[in-house]
């Protein structure tokens, strides 16, 4: 390369750094602007299902709620090593999952009209930049019928990513174009995964009986299936289950049943006859545990009290 062509690869380089700068949001936070309008392939006409997104908690090992990770290589427009957010990562996780789902046609309510409740836990959410650019996140979902308080859906949606930025290196929109991108699957599958319950247990309200279908990505930790069988199966299926009715004091205390996590009490849940493990937790109280046998055709009271 002669010198006048170095100096033109230079000169058109520096050019291309300062436009990249010219745009960056202030400050050293990368910003997630998230979009509440509707997706131009959203569906048109909402279902009847109202739905009241309850907060998402933050349950990852960091001192910091909008920490999301480490940078060992150089961002444009960031110093530092530390990866933060402008807002709180659990707010822009159920930010992303209420936009799919409204996408999807479900309709986002903040009153008592709602008939569920969508609410999770943020278990894993990393952007890390080094030689390469390392993406991991893993959200756990729960979809509750707000009258009884049943678990209609609840898992988990994990997705790794990685990716070579380039010579050019990474900016701060590149980095949030990169976590938006990953949430958006996740929340996806998230979706996919709730409305094929949901239309398998409640098709009055979609016009249509779907079936509950496995979705890749995605660890169901319970659901509430109507499969189609026979009379007769159906008969046998009965007589074989029994029902678990919990209470707590207080209320609204995580479940697990052999170490599976059910939702919160009051929890009404049909279960194979059999003998569990329970496990009760709730932050700012004493963990619990209780084993219960669950009888054929038989309704299995129990109520729990926590100690702070």
């Amino acid at each position: 390369m002669s010198k006048s062509q170095w100096l033109y690869v230079n000169v058109l380089l520096l050019a291309m750094l300062s436009g990249c700068a010219g745009v960056q949001e202030p400050g050293n936070a990368i910003y997630m602007r998230m979009d509440e309008t509707a997706s131009p392939n959203a569906r048109q006409q909402k279902y009847p299902v109202l739905v009241r997104l309850a907060a998402y908690e933050d349950t990852r090992d960091v001192s910091d709620p909008h920490r999301i990770g480490t940078a060992t290589t150089r961002v444009l427009g960031m110093s530092g090593k530390e990866i933060m957010l402008d807002s709180e990562v659990a707010k822009v996780v159920g930010a992303s999952i209420k936009k799919r789902l409204s996408d999807d046609g479900l309709q986002f309510v903040e009153d008592d009209k709602a008939q569920f409740q969508l609410g999770g836990v943020v278990k894993v959410l990393t952007v890390d930049i080094k030689e390469r650019d390392y993406l991991n996140i893993a959200i756990e979902s729960t979809l509750t019928e707000t009258a009884s308080g049943r678990v209609i859906w609840s898992g988990v949606v994990a997705e790794k990513k990685e990716r070579y930025a380039g010579v050019m290196g990474n900016s701060k929109g590149d980095i949030a174009d990169f976590l938006k991108n990953g949430l958006k699957t996740v929340s996806h599958k998230t979706s996919e995964s709730i409305l094929s319950v949901l239309m398998a247990t409640r098709p009055e309200l979609f016009g249509v009986a779907g079936v509950a279908k496995a979705v890749p990505g995605v660890t169901v930790y319970a659901d509430t299936p109507v499969p189609v069988v026979a009379p007769v199966a159906i008969a046998k299926q009965v007589a074989a289950t029994g029902t678990l009715a919990l209470t707590s004091v207080p209320d609204n205390v995580k479940v697990y049943v052999d170490d599976v996590y059910y939702g919160l009490t009051p929890l009404d849940a049909e279960m194979p006859a059999g003998i569990y493990q329970l496990r009760f937790e709730l932050d700012g109280y004493a963990k619990s545990s209780e084993k219960v046998s669950v009888r054929s055709g038989n309704r299995t009271e129990l109520k729990v009290k926590l100690h702070p």
